[in-house]
């Protein structure tokens, strides 16, 4: 994986003001019926429903915490290649798109936790939560231990331990992050930002009905299904249309993409259900049985 896209990707930094190339076409205009029709399966997919127990939960948790953490590198990736992140300085070349990512980077890598307890990452967030529903960190943790010790990321995640099924996903994640900047935002809406209520507002009503001492990862869902619905999706979907107005070329390939992240995570939802419904229940449940 290069550091920065080949030229005439994503490393040509925007320049004047993308309206004057090509019109910013309405919302919902970036995408296919294909890629419709695949977030429609994804929000009537059971694994919510998988989640019966606390060896689910924990299932679930173990799975989907390399989501988030490749969600940010994405979201890096944007940042990099759309604000003035370099030293020496220069300005972006397109300030709203510069505002709109870092508006979204603010919220995802700095939020503020609930009661006042200060501020963190989406993905800190998250790890806290798993620990005090008492979900196995040990995987994630030497995963991030083998990056701060500059190991390549695919050969971290191939010593991780972490389930093979999030590995496959997130491996393509990384892939896409040498993709040019549209193809990378359409990844970013369609398989994250505009998904993410839909495919995790049933788990946390799910929760919310049942009952369950995983408190934090409760309030981690729902911050992510408020804020992903009405600010940052529209924030996305805004910066994909300015990204394809300046590169028209790059529309099929990007809303292809955004199609292939959508079926892998379909495969991995599909990997996780099972695996919720493998685990046996664990005799010292952190929530009440869910049924």
């Amino acid at each position: 994986m290069s550091s920065r896209p080949a030229e005439g990707t994503a490393a040509s930094p925007l320049t004047g003001d993308p309206d004057g190339d090509a019109p910013l076409l309405p919302p919902g205009a970036h995408e296919t019926d294909a890629i419709r029709a695949l977030k429609r399966a994804l929000a009537e997919h059971p694994v919510a429903g998988a989640v019966t127990d606390h060896g689910g939960l924990c299932t679930f948790l173990e799975h989907h915490v390399l989501c988030v953490w490749d969600f940010m590198s994405l979201l890096k990736s944007l940042q990099r290649d759309l604000t003035g992140v370099a030293v020496p300085w220069v300005p972006a070349g397109d300030p709203e798109a510069a505002r709109l990512v870092n508006e979204i980077v603010l919220g995802e890598e700095s939020d503020a936790l609930p009661d006042g307890r200060g501020f963190a990452s989406h993905f800190e967030w998250y790890l806290e939560a798993m620990e005090q529903v008492g979900c196995d960190t040990e995987p994630i943790r030497r995963f991030l231990a083998a990056l701060r010790d500059g190991v390549p990321a695919t050969r971290a995640l191939a010593s991780s331990g972490l389930p093979a099924a999030a590995v496959r996903f997130t491996e393509q994640t990384l892939a896409v992050l040498d993709e040019p900047l549209a193809v990378r935002a359409a990844v970013f809406l369609h398989g994250r930002e505009d998904l993410i209520p839909e495919m995790l507002g049933a788990l946390a009503r799910r929760l919310h009905a049942t009952g369950t001492t995983g408190r934090l990862f409760v309030d981690y869902l729902d911050r992510h299904v408020e804020v992903d619905g009405d600010v940052h999706g529209p924030m996305c979907e805004r910066l994909l249309a300015r990204l394809i107005a300046r590169a028209p070329q790059l529309r099929d390939r990007a809303l292809d993409a955004a199609a292939d992240a959508l079926r892998a995570r379909l495969a991995l939802w599909d990997a996780l259900s099972d695996a919720c419904r493998t685990t046996g229940p664990s005799p010292d449940l952190h929530i009440t049985a869910l049924g």
